[in-house]
């Protein structure tokens, strides 16, 4: 574990693994918060640091609507000319065997690699485009109510406070004091001034998104793009307030959004769905189940029949084996089983982004029982599309 005289170090190594220059004097106060004291480690050789891997602690809506414990596995890099020696595999197994929390998540920027320690693709998301000027709403879109930008005195603390109240999706994860001042900063670098909109609720607050607006020159025609950051909402009501206010937002030709939910219905908004355009699908949360029988616990199951899966998990052997999962029990079982998986499968399952049935199609999952899979495909549902929506 590296000390935190070491962290600005760490910092500049995972900084130049994605081509960025060290960390001047003036960001390091910004910046250095985030690097808790006790989760950050380090490979060295011949007393250099070559690899570096950073992991802090919160929690994860699970299907049910419980939080379960969460590691968020937030910075990895090995040193240009050091890959491919080791030493990122023995530190992120290191990392992963001495997690107390049953479950993991990361964010990749490379996702071939990370199959192996168990990870498995949880969550997706998607990019739009929405041509603002052709963009006429609906007329069965009912009116969204108030609307706001806040005064700058009033934005601290509120992004938190609003996010706390909308968490209850599948995947979303709690923040921590450091996320909006990193946030903050990451797009004031990249020559970014946010501004704010706050949907006004029956209880106060209940909506923010959070936005930015540039010009662009793409095939030599400039256009102002809005491009929003984030976005979270409480209820409906307070989504299409959102909507509403940003569609009234003069000068902007384009509406941009990244990473947002599958399932939200965007295109629906409009008198003609085609000025709304998905440009990518793509992974967002890959989650890890340290812990198996904690994990599959800690989430809820709908009634009637349970499933015996057996779980092979390489890396953490204590997790392989098999387990009775269902509404009544979570436990290890000597019977036979239904169905077999690794655990990056049981990953990608867990949440409900995936049905069993499609990754038995992809043969991820082995079918030993064909009445096994529509029990299956029910008890690893979820009410809506997981998303966590968070930055990390």
């Amino acid at each position: 574990m590296l000390d935190s005289a070491e962290h600005r170090d760490a910092l500049d190594l995972f900084r130049d693994s994605l081509h960025q220059p060290p960390v001047p004097d003036r960001d390091w106060p910004e910046l250095s918060p985030s690097l808790e004291p006790g989760r950050v480690r380090g490979a060295l050789s011949e007393d250099q640091l070559i690899a570096m891997h950073q992991c802090v602690p919160t929690d994860l809506v699970v299907p049910g609507g419980e939080r379960a414990p969460l590691s968020v596995h937030f910075r990895f890099a090995v040193r240009v000319g050091q890959t491919r020696r080791g030493a990122g595999t023995a530190l992120m197994t290191a990392a992963l065997r001495d997690t107390p929390e049953p479950l993991a998540m990361l964010r990749p920027s490379e996702g071939g690699i990370y199959g192996r320690f168990g990870f498995g693709v949880a969550t997706r998301c998607r990019d739009l485009v929405i041509d603002r000027r052709r963009a006429v709403l609906a007329a069965e879109v009912p009116p969204g109510g108030h609307s706001y930008v806040p005064a700058p005195g009033e934005i601290a603390g509120l992004c938190d406070e609003i996010y706390g109240r909308t968490r209850s999706r599948p995947g979303s994860i709690g923040r921590w004091p450091w996320y909006e001042q990193l946030m903050n900063h990451e797009l004031t670098t990249a020559g970014l001034f946010s501004r704010f909109v706050v949907h006004d609720g029956p209880d106060g607050p209940d909506g923010i998104v959070r936005y930015s607006v540039r010009g662009t020159s793409a095939g030599g025609t400039a256009r102002t793009v809005l491009e929003v950051d984030e976005m979270h909402a409480r209820t409906p009501q307070a989504w299409l307030g959102l909507w509403q206010f940003l569609l009234g937002v003069e000068l902007v030709d384009e509406i941009r959004l990244r990473t947002r939910p599958l399932d939200e219905p965007v295109e629906w908004l409009f008198t003609d769905p085609r000025v709304c355009r998905v440009t990518e699908v793509r992974d967002e949360m890959w989650l890890r189940l340290v812990d198996v029988p904690a994990a599959l616990r800690a989430r809820r199951y709908p009634d009637g029949a349970g499933i015996a899966i057996d779980v092979h998990d390489p890396l953490l052997s204590d997790n392989s084996g098999r387990y009775l999962v269902g509404a009544d029990e979570v436990r290890r079982t000597r019977g036979p089983a239904q169905l077999a998986l690794s655990v990056s499968a049981l990953a990608a399952i867990y949440l409900g982004g995936v049905r069993p049935s499609a990754l038995a199609t992809a043969g991820a999952v082995t079918v030993l029982d064909p009445k096994a899979l529509p029990t299956a495909d029910r008890l690893f549902r979820a009410a809506e599309e997981p998303w966590c929506g968070t930055y990390v």
